[in-house]
């Protein structure tokens, strides 16, 4: 292939990258912007304000991680790219669908007087979402591998699809159990917890490939 070919292919993939991080850093600020503001005249009535509005916070914390997360991952698997080509940017599109409705889908987590049926729809929503994520996430290490648009590191390729295995199991286990219990939100916790062990994994498997290297 020729140079400039190369250069143009590996301008896209930045460019798509680019662009990937640009909306992720939008969504993950809208969701603080949307975080109630405690008040009070005293530290007392400050507290209590802030206790009133935890669930707010709560909701905050595991979207910043969900998206936190779907953000790594992204970023590792496209510091291997190469190029791009159509079915990788829709697949990508989608991708970005699931991180920009996270505000949303966070704000409907907060949603009170609700019975167990509507508790599981916007939970189910939720967790839906981000079984969206980590499926994009993995469709698209299945096609930069299989049409070399790549050159991702077997022991990284494994360990990303592990991770998005993980967490579709997570949030796709909870979506029926809320059905049944509003507790079924532990799920996400575990997700998130195993993630953060892979992470480890991947990064000491990254920096063993750059020793080999």
């Amino acid at each position: 292939m020729p140079d400039d070919e190369v250069e143009t292919d590996a301008r896209a993939a930045e460019r798509l990258t680019f662009f990937s991080d640009a909306v992720v850093a939008i969504a993950i600020t809208l969701l603080a912007i949307d975080l109630p503001v405690p008040t009070g005249g005293t530290v007392t009535a400050f507290w209590k304000s802030a206790e009133h509005d935890d669930g707010h916070y709560a909701a905050f914390l595991i979207s910043f991680v969900v998206i936190a997360a779907a953000w790594s991952d992204h970023h590792e698997l496209f510091a291997y790219a190469k190029r791009v080509d159509g079915r990788l940017r829709a697949i990508n599109i989608w991708w970005l669908l699931s991180i920009v409705l996270n505000p949303f889908a966070t704000r409907l987590l907060v949603v009170s007087g609700q019975n167990l049926a509507t508790h599981a729809l916007r939970f189910g929503f939720y967790a839906l979402l981000q079984l969206l994520e980590s499926g994009t996430v993995y469709a698209m290490l299945r096609h930069m591998n299989s049409h070399q648009l790549a050159d991702i590191p077997a022991p990284i390729s494994a360990s990303l699809a592990r991770k998005s295995y993980l967490v579709m199991a997570g949030f796709g286990v909870s979506i029926p159990l809320f059905f049944v219990t509003t507790y079924a939100w532990v799920f996400w916790i575990a997700s998130p917890v195993l993630g953060a062990q892979l992470r480890r994994q991947r990064r000491r498997l990254k920096s063993r490939t750059m020793l080999d290297k």
